[in-house]
């Protein structure tokens, strides 16, 4: 049986991390909290969750992302690997931004979501604030007398 019958969920907003499937009378929670692993913990963590309930990847008709706000790299991980799947199975990925609640209730909301194409259709993060990134330090000027270098 491949029919397409399932949905991914993918919530890696917070250090609280959360994957879900639900489909033919299945739906099934996994929940942890990751200590800035995510990238490391994410796909291991879908396969066994797929693996477990007996779905192949080619069975999902669709992958849920929860966007953000959140932490810059979680939503880097969650949000590509949503991307992978979709694109690699060319299955829609859908996506929802400012969820509230528990990492399970984010879960079961991304769940409800359903899609308005067939088509993958790439989705991307919601920061909620601009990216902190760090400015070239600007030269000094020496302050006391020129000092020249000397070559051996």
């Amino acid at each position: 049986m491949n029919e397409k019958t399932y949905i991914l969920a993918i919530d890696t907003t917070a250090p609280d991390t959360g994957i879900g499937i639900t489909g033919e009378k299945l739906t099934k929670i996994k929940t942890w909290v990751s200590e800035h692993n995510q990238s490391q913990e994410l796909l291991p963590k879908i396969d066994q969750l797929l693996k477990v309930n007996r779905v192949k990847p080619e069975q999902l008709k669709w992958v849920a992302v929860n966007l953000g706000p959140g932490s810059f790299t979680g939503l880097r991980v969650g949000i590509s690997t949503a991307n992978a799947f979709g694109y690699g199975l060319q299955i829609p990925v859908i996506s929802a931004s400012k969820l509230e609640g528990t990492i399970t209730e984010r879960i079961r909301t991304l769940f409800q979501l359903t899609p308005k194409t067939k088509k993958f259709r790439q989705v991307l993060p919601v920061y909620g604030s601009p990216p902190h990134i760090t400015q070239p330090r600007r030269a000094e000027k020496p302050s006391g007398p020129e000092t020249k270098l000397r070559y051996s």
